[in-house]
């Protein structure tokens, strides 16, 4: 028999295939024209829906939401061109942050080729598994680590009518029995269940080996629920269980194929050099936080860590597959796009963890090389889906380009501090509510429960502090918009009560909403240290959306950018906006479509329509 596993709780993955929207739009009209390339509806709507996107303009009102989110798409593509210009698609940094994106996708057509594609369900399968579902089994497990004494209880079972008073008898005191519910698919091993399923009330099985030591189900009731054959969605749910768990099982004797007889050695002083500069980097880091239970190395660590490597030691090989180099750069890359958090920075638990990423590491740049190798990197829709991505990675990282541009000076913060001394010139007081969280995923949720109608207050008070900026009731207090850096930029443009975000931000992912606001001719001291830096945020973000928006502008000219905005607001949409994960083959996950920064907050959509017009 196959090792036996029991599902003892169960996991609910959200697996969204997004479908093409050509199957509810007979023709694609456009929606946005720029040089030679076109945006369609189809696009924009399947890159609407499918990202969370709230601009302060906006505020829930679809009209408001489709035209930012139009902005913001063109505004992508622009960047996306210029940097294209400017060659930044062969940078470093471009590479370090897009190959494991391609790696992935690589690994995804693999798992489709050689794992989904092979399984294919029979009529009599299906039959097996529509009758199963149909009966649930009660049973108590009875499970032991010793074989002999739980063979010996199998003995005594076959000429003992009360075999509860065996499991409790001081003989078998050391077996432990308790009572299951069995549905279809609960059991890994297929055959097991099967078997089961045949079984009356009282009967058991013989001893099974399985990855808890060994069982015997000793069947108690088995109770029919009967199903609707012609309703759809139950019958798929049911073939899913079955494909799934096939799935499952084909995955592993697949890996077994091909990295069964492989032994790939990991060098073990490139490891510690990386390790130990992943280690010197996250105790610095818990040593300037608070809050250590999980720390996460952002951009910045990463460059930080790089330029401390050097490029003799980023290029040494940490391990080779077959002919083909795998470096430090090429771990630190993937470390970097999979946002690994240490619960700890003491050095045994930080090597410990990078040990068992490399080991997963070796796997995935197997399967990645294997899937070279088949030549699926050639394949035109992993082509035409990693350019989406590559569109959104080089236009973020063409905007990041002029962050050197938005640098404030002494000279910048001495005239502002002088501003802020006339009676002309009032200053922006605000008291924001603030949720920070981990991930979009856990963002999304909120995201929903906000659409469904629970408040933002109810919201912040069930998951207490979650941000430096706020006290213990989520509020920052009424202080001036400019202590609290890039979201005092956008309370400004926020109204009282206005949810805004997510936000991305160091520490996750933020939602802001207005609590009060004021102006105040009062003047305001910024002699201390850290309202200086705070000020000097404020006035850089201010500096930078002006550079931004005046270089859209430009680039619009340039590439002659046309929009037609009528056609984008004709554009049918549920009105729902969601995030989708999209679950990658081999393991990993990503965002369902790359998601779209709020460009619109960034520039001046009223004088780029003007520019645009066709």
């Amino acid at each position: 028999m196959n090792k036996l596993f029991i599902k003892f709780f169960c996991l609910f993955f959200l697996i969204i295939f997004v479908s093409s929207y050509a199957q509810t739009q007979t023709k694609e009209n456009i929606v946005a024209e720029i040089a030679n390339s076109k945006i369609t509806d189809k696009e924009f709507l399947y890159r609407l829906e499918l990202s969370p996107f709230i601009t302060h303009k906006s505020a829930w009102n679809q009209d408001s939401l489709k035209s930012d989110f139009l902005y913001s798409l063109v505004a992508e593509r622009l960047w996306y061109l210029d940097a294209l210009e400017k060659g930044l698609a062969n940078s470093e940094e471009f590479r370090f942050y897009f190959k494991p994106l391609e790696d992935i996708f690589l690994r995804d057509a693999l798992f489709k080729k050689e794992i989904e594609e092979k399984i294919k369900l029979s009529a009599d399968d299906i039959a097996l598994a529509i009758n199963k579902a149909q009966y649930r089994i009660i049973s108590k497990i009875i499970s032991s680590t010793d074989s002999t004494l739980i063979f010996d209880l199998y003995q005594k079972f076959q000429s003992i009518e009360n075999k509860d008073s065996l499991l409790t008898s001081k003989q078998f005191s050391a077996i432990t029995a308790n009572q299951f519910e069995i549905t279809i698919g609960l059991l890994k091993d297929e055959e097991v269940e099967n078997y089961l399923f045949t079984l009356s009330p009282n009967d058991f099985t013989a001893p099974i080996k399985s990855e808890v030591g060994w069982v015997i189900f000793f069947i108690q009731d088995r109770l029919f629920t009967p199903i609707d054959i012609s309703d759809q969605k139950a019958t798929n749910r049911i073939k899913s269980i079955v494909r799934n768990r096939r799935i499952m099982k084909r995955t592993n004797e697949y890996l077994q194929e091909i990295l069964g007889n492989i032994t790939i050695n990991i060098d073990e002083e490139a490891f510690k050099i990386a390790a130990n500069k992943i280690y010197e980097r996250l105790k610095t880091l818990s040593e300037s936080k608070q809050d250590t239970a999980s720390l996460l190395l952002s951009d910045n660590d990463y460059r930080i860590i790089k330029a401390e490597l050097g490029e003799e030691n980023l290029n040494k090989e940490l391990f080779r597959i077959k002919n083909q180099k795998v470096s430090i750069w090429d771990f630190l890359a993937n470390l970097a796009f999979e946002e690994h958090r240490f619960q700890s920075s003491e050095k045994n638990y930080v090597f410990q963890k990078l040990n068992r990423i490399v080991k997963d590491f070796v796997q995935q740049q197997y399967l990645t090389f294997e899937a070279k190798r088949l030549k699926l990197d050639k394949q035109k829709n992993i082509l035409d889906e990693l350019e989406l991505w590559k569109q959104n990675y080089l236009a973020q990282l063409n905007k990041i380009s002029y962050l050197d541009s938005a640098r404030i000076t002494e000279d910048d913060l001495t005239n502002f501090t002088k501003s802020l001394s006339s009676n002309n010139n009032q200053v922006v007081y605000v008291n924001l509510k603030i949720l920070t969280l981990n991930s979009l995923q856990e963002m999304e949720n909120i995201l929903k429960q906000l659409t469904e109608g629970k408040s933002f207050d109810e919201i912040t008070t069930q998951f207490g502090k979650t941000d430096s900026l706020v006290n213990e009731n989520s509020e920052t207090g009424l202080q001036p918009a400019f202590a609290l850096g890039d979201i005092g930029t956008i309370a400004i443009n926020l109204k009282l009560n206005q949810v805004y975000g997510p936000i991305r931000r160091a520490n996750g992912y933020s939602l802001v909403m207005v609590k009060e606001k004021k102006n105040s001719n009062d003047s305001i001291s910024i002699a201390n240290e850290s309202t200086k830096e705070k000020l000097r945020s404020f006035l850089f973000q201010k500096k930078l959306n002006e550079v931004v928006s005046k270089k859209t502008i430009q680039l619009a000219q340039k590439y002659n950018a046309k929009v037609y905005e009528d056609v984008a607001l004709k554009t049918k949409t549920t009105g729902i906006q969601m995030f989708v994960h999209r679950l990658m083959g081999f393991g990993g996950r990503i965002a369902g479509v790359p998601l779209l920064d709020n460009w619109a907050d960034w520039i001046d959509t009223k004088k780029l329509k003007e520019v645009m017009l066709p």
